[in-house]
C-alpha cells in the first residue's frame, strides 16, 4: 500500500530527505514530488514530516485526491529508463574486482550481485573467506536493492522500531550494515553488490567501491 502524493504539494522537499528507499522524486519544472508505488514501502516516514498534509495512504486518500494515484503512477511511466538486469558478465567483473581489492589489503571476503528484486546474479567466495559470508553478502545486497541506498546510510537507523519491524518481516534478509551498494540508472534499480568477511563494514564497502568502478566504467 504506497503512499501517495496529491496536488497539495508545496515542492518543499522534507519528504525527500527522510525517504529510506528514495522513492520520492521529481524534475524541473514539475509542479509536486511523486512516490514511486513499486518501490515505496509504506513506512510513513514522508507523511509525518510533509508541512502541507500533502500525502495520503492510497486507501485512505480522500475522494478529491483520487486522481493522484493515476499522476504518481504516470510519472514513473514516463521517466524511469526501460533498462535490464546486471548481465552476468558485468556482475561477475565487479565481484573479480572487489576480490582483487580484498586480496591487495589482505582479507578474504564473498561478494554478491543481485537484480533489481534482490534475485542472486553472481557470487564468488574467496578461497579463505568464512562460510557465513555468502549469507550476509547475499543480505546486504538484498537490503541495498530493496532501500534504494547503500546500507551504510541504514546502519544508524537500526534500532528505529519502522526498521526493525521490516527485518522481522523479511525473515533477517534486511541488514542495515555498511558493506552494500545500489546499482541505479537514473532513478530506476538495476540491482546492488554486497560484500561481506572483512573485519569491518568498513572494509567491505572498500571492496564494493572496487566493484563499482567496473559498474561505471563504459561499456559495462
Amino acid at each position: 500500500m504506497p503512499y501517495i502524493i496529491t496536488s497539495l504539494c508545496t515542492n518543499d522537499g522534507a519528504c525527500v530527505e527522510v525517504c529510506p528507499v528514495a522513492c520520492i522524486h521529481t524534475t524541473p519544472g514539475a509542479p509536486q514530488f511523486y512516490i514511486d508505488p513499486e518501490v515505496c514501502i509504506d513506512c510513513e516516514q514522508c507523511e509525518i514530516v510533509c508541512p502541507v498534509d500533502a500525502i495520503f495512504k492510497d486507501i485512505d486518500i480522500p475522494a478529491e485526491h483520487v486522481a493522484s494515484i493515476e499522476v504518481n503512477a504516470a510519472f514513473f511511466r514516463k521517466n524511469k529508463a526501460a533498462v535490464g538486469p546486471v548481465s552476468f558478465d558485468t556482475a561477475w567483473a565487479m565481484i573479480h574486482s572487489a576480490h582483487e581489492y580484498a586480496q591487495m589489503v589482505g582479507i578474504a571476503v564473498t561478494a554478491v550481485v543481485v537484480d533489481e528484486a534482490g534475485a542472486p546474479i553472481a557470487v564468488g567466495r574467496m578461497d579463505k573467506a568464512e562460510p557465513r559470508s555468502a549469507e550476509l553478502a547475499f543480505n546486504k545486497a538484498y537490503t541495498a536493492a530493496a532501500f534504494h541506498v547503500a546500507t551504510t546510510e541504514l546502519a544508524p537507523q537500526a534500532r528505529q522500531p519502522w526498521l526493525r519491524s521490516l527485518m522481522i518481516a523479511h525473515q533477517g534478509r534486511i541488514m542495515p550494515m555498511g558493506g552494500a551498494v545500489p546499482l541505479l540508472d537514473g532513478v530506476t534499480i538495476i540491482g546492488a553488490i554486497g560484500v561481506a568477511g572483512a573485519s569491518r563494514p568498513e572494509q567491505d564497502v572498500l571492496c564494493c567501491r572496487a566493484a563499482i568502478a567496473v559498474w561505471e566504467t563504459p561499456g559495462h
